[in-house]
């Protein structure tokens, strides 16, 4: 994956203007400017961008694609270690539950964009490392470290929250890592983020008019969404945290839209979109039925590791979709997405191990079949997002026309133009084209 990473220029929509952002600022006043801005809080999403873009020494294209790989190399490390792997369906049952990190939908948006760095990315990192910290044993340097994690993830995007709800998840079920006074003092940690954010600052949360989103069968503009609900928007919530959930769950919908449902009452479902939803279905009912067998032992207090991991996913799941609340994106949901992972490897785990089921193997190796078609869905997809990448920083003048301001660069501005043009359309060679046939259309060409 790393390797396919490295194929992708770095982007010019959503990464040549954050480089203009950061250029010619100190680390101070990025971190001050992003306090106020607007409806969104995220003050360390810059500075990251800002330390990469210091460091590069003018090689962006190696400092801000070398750091993806890294952060990618980094996340697969400690969801593996998290899983802690110490028996032979164990070990058959790692490369599975990777594959569904990898292979679902809501991954593929934190790994395919750059934005050069992609901050669902950072706190998918951040989840894992906390639930590495809750398993440790506890000293003054798990609880620091739990603090630190806690503020670096929620002051990058609003989902960095959840790190807050993954430490009292883990304490809940028996993980003691992180002390109770560092459990308090990160409770206090988020009432004051919520103090400064709405209270000091007076930041609002997004409207209905600020982005397109997914209703039912189709995409509603900005306009069409005020109209709709402009007068209660409540009922638009409540949908959108629905999807988030179901998404997760069954790979639909996507963005808000029920695309399979669409397409099969057409009569006309696309190979990937039935892959994608008999997949992530057979993987949930799995999961539903074994933490169905196991709810008298939670009542009793007899909690194992793999009740912990599917109780932290059963926890996860709905507070994401809270922030996805305002419009459902895909990505949005990738911290479920990375539980839901985890608790299926203790599942096939378990189904591996056991004798209840005789076909479990059978079973296993049913979804495992799906699950790799999606896992080599995304490199297919990374090929396509290299190739679309490098044409449009062919077509600089095009993009620049087409966007809502005027566009005015300084000497220094152009010259950082010119280097990240030259690297996607001269110095990279073009990325050449695959085409597997028909074995093509059981790709999520979305991705």
């Amino acid at each position: 994956m790393g390797a396919w990473l490295l194929a992708i220029p770095v982007q010019l929509s959503d990464s040549f203007t954050e480089f203009t952002a950061v250029h010619g600022r100190s680390l101070g006043q990025v971190i001050a400017a992003e306090f106020y801005n607007g409806t969104y809080f995220r003050p360390f999403r810059r500075a990251l961008i800002k330390l990469v873009f210091d460091a590069s020494a003018g090689h962006y294209y190696l400092a801000f694609r070398g750091f993806q790989v890294l952060q990618l190399v980094v996340l697969l490390l400690l969801v593996a270690r998290m899983l802690r792997v110490r028996s032979a369906p164990g070990l058959v049952s790692l490369p599975l539950a990777l594959a569904v990190l990898i292979g679902i939908h809501t991954f593929a948006g934190a790994v395919r964009e750059g934005l050069p760095i992609n901050h669902f990315l950072t706190i998918l990192i951040c989840c894992a490392a906390a639930v590495n910290v809750a398993q440790a044993t506890r000293t003054l340097t798990t609880d620091v470290a739990a603090i630190v994690l806690l503020i670096v993830a929620a002051l990058t995007i609003e989902s960095g929250l959840l790190v807050w709800v993954i430490f009292v998840v883990c304490y809940a079920v028996g993980y003691r890592g992180v002390s109770r006074r560092a459990l308090i003092a990160a409770t206090a940690c988020v009432g004051l983020y919520f103090v400064v954010r709405f209270v000091v600052i007076g930041g609002a949360a997004p409207g209905l008019n600020e982005r397109s989103a997914g209703f039912g069968f189709s995409v509603l503009d900005p306009d069409e969404l005020v109209r709709r609900f402009g007068s209660n928007p409540l009922p638009f919530y409540a949908y959108n945290v629905m999807c988030a959930i179901s998404t997760v769950l069954f790979a639909e919908p996507r963005g808000g839209v029920w695309v399979f449902v669409r397409e099969l009452i057409g009569g006309r479902p696309e190979p990937w979109q039935v892959v994608n939803v008999l997949t992530s279905a057979a993987t949930s009912v799995l999961l539903a039925r074994f933490a169905l067998s196991r709810v008298r032992d939670w009542r009793s207090g007899d909690i194992g590791e793999a009740d912990r991991f599917l109780i932290l996913f059963l926890a996860i799941l709905p507070v994401n979709a809270l922030f996805a609340g305002g419009y459902e994106k895909d990505v949005i949901m990738s911290p479920a997405g990375l539980f839901y992972a985890a608790a299926a490897y203790f599942v096939f785990r378990e189904l591996l191990a056991g004798t209840q089921i005789p076909v479990a193997p059978v079973l296993v190796l049913m979804v495992a079949i799906g699950w790799s078609v999606r896992f080599v869905g995304i490199h297919d997809s990374l090929r396509a997002r290299a190739l679309s990448v490098r044409d449009e920083w062919a077509y600089y003048d095009d993009w620049a026309r087409q966007q809502p301001n005027d566009i005015q660069l300084n000497a220094e501005e152009q010259a950082i133009r010119q280097h990240l043009y030259d690297d996607a359309v001269l110095r990279a060679p073009r990325v050449p084209q695959l085409s597997l046939g028909g074995v093509d259309r059981f790709f999520d060409f979305t991705q």
